[in-house]
């Protein structure tokens, strides 16, 4: 069969994540899925980057769906369906939001796709696709292949590896508590190590949700990289750093930057997002200091909109970075995904703003009524505090660079990545209001 597995442009403003767009991020699960589709003909589509072939005859076209691009991801799956190809549609918002999915497709992939997909496969030559493919239990990940990298569009400098799955915590804003892949799962040391090794990349980052969660297993894995010389990044809770045993294994195997979910400094305002697992926000400082102290920048990552936050939460956030002294900050409006308990809330309460389409949900659109200011309001505060402290992000620049000379030797590009996401941050949506 000749088999598209695409994934669609995400439409989002990436103003909250000012280096987004100049980073390449592969999309793994469409590769191991082109592993798991040995004996046909494969090709693997990042609508990031990639053209769409949209000219080419394909049998079967699996395309992964998030909800701030389920649009544009049903208007693809319409585009191929009218051409004759059968279309699949699997990843978050299909899993959540099923039966909508399934109005838009041949089939639909509920949970993870791993243990389903041959099925799929075998279906779709039979011309007997089932309307729905729903994973019974979340994938082992000692059975998982790795991705088929040939198919990805890497660059030479920079990739993403997976070296786990899951996350115990529940904040409400959060969707992984509402899917069947929730329970951490983690790769085997020896696997994950030896496919960095093969990485002719010398910079890469983790995507696992939670990697800290087995506190023993991420030390074996991190200690392990050591010898290998790579550089990354990962994302990492606040209540992991103030272990130095930990720290010193993430410095030492070759992290160099973490990304890292303060998410407030608004006690009323975590408590609401039931972030129960964070430290004490008078100890930020302090994780920032510890990071600090073994030259690992520091992306501090906050949110907006939750029922604590009043109209003081934007200078008062501004004020606080400056005074944690975070590298770099993603700054975020609370979304009520579907699924998630603070979307039910929103919705019980009334208080989703009608009108919202779904590629609103990409983080920089206000798609609810906040309690204690406007939507316009709200989008309005996260630009201004952006625009505040674009000189506090041009003052820790020196500081990046300087100590992060060793990583850029390895990859030059690291550092334009670093210097244009300073001295040019994307603006958030263009459509936001005001």
């Amino acid at each position: 069969m000749r088999i598209l597995l695409l994934k669609p442009r995400w439409e989002i403003g990436y103003g909250q994540m000012r280096y987004a767009k100049r980073v390449r991020f592969p999309a793994l699960g469409l590769g191991i899925l082109a592993t798991l589709s040995a004996g046909h003909a494969v090709e693997v589509v990042d609508a990031n980057w990639d053209p769409i072939p949209f000219d080419r005859d394909w049998d079967l076209v699996g395309i992964t769906v998030t909800t701030f691009a389920a649009g544009t991801a049903y208007d693809l799956a319409a585009r191929f369906r009218a051409k004759g190809a059968k279309v699949v549609l699997g990843g978050i918002h299909p899993t959540i939001m099923t039966d909508e999915a399934s109005e838009h497709a041949d089939a639909v992939v509920v949970g993870e796709a791993e243990d389903v997909w041959r099925d799929v496969l075998e279906d779709v030559a039979r011309d007997a696709l089932k309307p729905v493919y729903r994973a019974e239990a979340p994938t082992d990940m000692t059975t998982v292949p790795r991705a088929r990298r040939d198919l990805l569009n890497e660059t030479r400098w920079f990739t993403a590896v997976e070296a786990s799955r899951g996350c115990p915590n529940k904040c409400i804003y959060c969707y992984l508590p509402a899917t069947p892949w929730a329970r951490f799962r983690p790769r085997p040391v020896e696997d994950v190590v030896d496919e960095v090794r093969s990485l002719p990349q010398p910079v890469f980052i983790f995507v696992d949700e939670n990697i800290f969660t087995d506190r023993d297993h991420a030390i074996r894995l991190f200690r392990a990289l050591a010898p290998l010389g790579k550089k990354w990044l990962v994302q990492m809770p606040t209540d992991r750093a103030d272990d130095d045993e930990l720290l010193d294994a993430m410095a030492a195997g070759g992290c160099f930057n973490v990304h890292m979910g303060f998410q407030s400094f608004n006690k009323e305002s975590l408590a609401d997002a039931q972030v129960d697992h964070a430290p004490r926000v008078e100890k930020y400082r302090e994780i920032v200091r510890r990071l600090h102290d073994r030259e690992i920048v520091v992306s501090g990552f906050f949110v907006f909109g939750f029922d604590g936050d009043r109209p003081d939460a934007f200078d008062t956030t501004v004020a606080a970075i400056r005074s944690i002294g975070v590298d770099d900050a993603g700054m975020f409006i609370a979304t009520p995904y579907p699924g998630t308990q603070f979307h039910k809330r929103f919705e019980e309460q009334g208080r989703l703003l009608e009108g919202a389409t779904s590629d609103h949900f990409g983080w920089s659109r206000a798609v609810f009524q906040p309690k204690h200011m406007s939507p316009e309001a709200l989008e309005r505060g996260v630009r201004r505090a952006y625009d505040a402290l674009q000189g506090h992000f041009l003052r820790r620049l020196g500081w990046v660079l300087r100590t992060q000379a060793p990583v850029v030797l390895k990859a030059p590009r690291l550092a334009w990545v670093f210097i244009a996401g300073t001295l040019r941050p994307h603006r958030l949506d263009s459509r936001s209001r005001g």
